[in-house]
């Protein structure tokens, strides 16, 4: 009989832990639709046509979150019109709540964003994008929202055989859908308690080594590396969450040139220590994996900006709660035409390998001991 009881007492704890988990990962996120005009600024004048969009996000702080979207407009560039296609990740971040506090009895909200992603032409054309926006939203009952959005896509030089930069502007206006959401949620202690706490540097030197198709052996990878320099600086959100915006570059090397390039990037770092055991501030040994997205330039072409994502993994050892040592491997993904080598490249054959030594230090008031 007592076996009996704890079997039944154990089926009915499995759905309330399944319950738990689902309502901790999906509490204080969303989803969203909406639509509306666009315009298009590229070589041959400014186009007018319109599309949708379908956004999910979730709210990692009182005050900032990340979102995917995916869009599809219809857009006109001197010819019949076709379509451009999006997904991306974005970063929003509510200031107005950050400055002076969140009042539960506020309806309406706004918010600024910055991500970067993909972009497909329906003509053949594919490559890396950025976007930054502002948007608010209106609250009309417990769960809904209205909200309007204005966003600018912006597209590397030579994309959709734009000589420069090009830009897609839109206004979306829709509904968004709020779940598990709760803005009177005291911070948790995980969490950065001011603007002004968890900010931290990092100085690194490394190598790097072109890739692209056509290197060749080991040994003729070998011989294209060439120095790297970085400067990071950075704010850690919460124990388990990390963002940094970093600056690198110096030399690269493919077989038929040695040329300059920099990279600005912005990086969310997950801090693995952090993320197993959250009640452990401080671990002499970690873990931080991140992906990255920014622009990449040659100095010898600066006009060409190009954006390109990135994935890395950081090893540190840290002495003290402000103090540390790493080793930081990274590859980072660019457009084909940054190498400008004979061969004909892919969509993703193009990039750079990097191996760097760093020291970092937190500095300022410390939510995390």
């Amino acid at each position: 009989m007592r076996r009996r009881l704890l079997f039944l007492l154990l089926l009915m704890t499995i759905p309330m832990c399944v319950k738990s988990q689902a309502h901790s990962f999906f509490g204080n996120s969303f989803l969203s639709i909406g639509a509306g005009p666009n315009f298009y600024f590229n070589t041959n004048g400014v186009g007018i046509g319109g599309g949708a969009s379908l956004t999910g996000g979730k709210w990692l702080l009182n005050t900032a979150g990340l979102r995917l979207q995916f869009a599809a407009h219809l857009a006109s560039s001197g010819s019949d019109p076709y379509m451009l296609y999006y997904g991306h990740c974005d970063i929003f971040f509510d200031l107005l709540t950050a400055l002076r506090g969140r009042n539960p009895s506020d309806k309406i909200t706004s918010y600024m964003l910055l991500g970067v992603g993909l972009v497909h032409n329906s003509l053949g054309d594919n490559d890396f994008s950025g976007i930054a926006g502002v948007g608010a939203t209106y609250r009309i009952g417990s769960d809904w929202r209205l909200f309007a959005e204005l966003e600018a896509f912006i597209h590397p030089s030579d994309f959709d055989n734009n000589e420069r930069s090009s830009t897609l502007l839109t206004l979306q206006l829709g509904a968004l859908y709020d779940i598990a959401y709760n803005p009177t949620r005291s911070r948790s202690r995980y969490e950065t308690k001011q603007f002004s706490n968890d900010w931290f540097f990092q100085l690194a030197l490394g190598i790097n080594s072109f890739n692209y198709n056509g290197v060749g052996d080991l040994s003729s990878r070998m011989k294209l590396i060439t120095p790297i320099f970085e400067f990071g600086l950075g704010k850690r959100l919460t124990s388990r969450w990390h963002i940094r915006m970093n600056l690198s570059g110096f030399y690269t090397r493919s077989a038929d040139e040695l040329f300059s390039y920099y990279n600005v990037r912005g990086d969310l770092m997950l801090d693995l220590m952090g993320f197993i055991n959250p009640d452990r501030l401080h671990s002499f040994f970690n873990v931080r994996p991140y992906v990255s997205a920014g622009i990449v330039t040659r100095l010898d072409d600066q006009s060409h900006f190009l954006f390109s994502p990135a994935g890395g993994l950081q090893m540190v050892f840290a002495p003290d709660v402000r103090n540390e040592i790493y080793l930081d491997a990274r590859y980072l993904v660019t457009p084909p035409r940054f190498a400008k080598v004979e061969m004909a490249q892919g969509s993703l054959s193009v990039g750079m390998y990097t191996l760097t030594v760093g020291y970092g230090y937190k500095f300022g008031r410390l939510s995390f001991r």
